[in-house]
């Protein structure tokens, strides 16, 4: 068996809405309440999740909620693809979304979502660095199987989880620095 991993590169955005039980919301209210902020601020102070103690929520990153997320098309992304630890191809998110071509080089799954927030709280992140190590072990590489899958999130373009043969890659690990974090509420 061979083992595919794919390495993304560059800078994430990640946008995620605050969901939770009504004893945990109950929870942050009152630490938010102690530490004299606001809830959709105290969200963002990493001392608020030391004061909550709710193992589920250890830090902003476990927030509970919907969350999409993924590598953004800027100048810095990459995108490795390496079978048994040798790099077979060095790839940008244009490369993949070459629409004036007559024939596609890659198998792209296009998904367009246009968003009206709806009431509640959101937390916005973008990180910088190594964005995510996908692995997945198959018997022969095939580039024409590997899926790359694309999110239109009204103005940014995302690079989210490949697919290879329509099984998911099993996420390995990130190594990031994160480089702006905004709160925000929708009434």
């Amino acid at each position: 068996m061979q083992n595919l991993k794919i390495n993304l590169h560059g800078e994430s955005w990640t946008l995620k809405k605050f969901e939770c039980s009504e004893e945990n919301l109950c929870d942050c209210k009152k630490v938010a309440a102690r530490m004299k902020l606001p809830l959709v601020k105290a969200l963002l102070d990493p001392f608020f999740y030391y004061y909550l103690k709710i193992p589920s929520i250890p830090s902003v990153e476990y927030l509970p909620g919907s969350k999409i997320s993924g590598l953004l098309n800027s100048s810095k992304n990459q995108i490795e693809i390496l079978v048994d630890g040798k790099k077979i191809k060095k790839l940008h998110i244009k490369d993949l979304d070459q629409e004036l071509l007559l024939f596609q080089l890659y198998n792209i799954n296009k998904t367009e979502i246009i968003n009206d927030y709806s009431p509640g709280i959101y937390v916005e992140q973008k990180a910088i660095g190594f964005i995510a190590s996908y692995e997945i072990k198959m018997d022969s590489f095939n580039i024409d199987n590997l899926q790359f899958n694309l999110l239109q999130f009204n103005d940014k373009q995302l690079l989210q989880q490949p697919t290879y043969q329509n099984k998911i890659f099993r996420f390995r690990k990130k190594e990031t620095l994160l480089t702006y974090q905004n709160s925000f509420e929708i009434l």
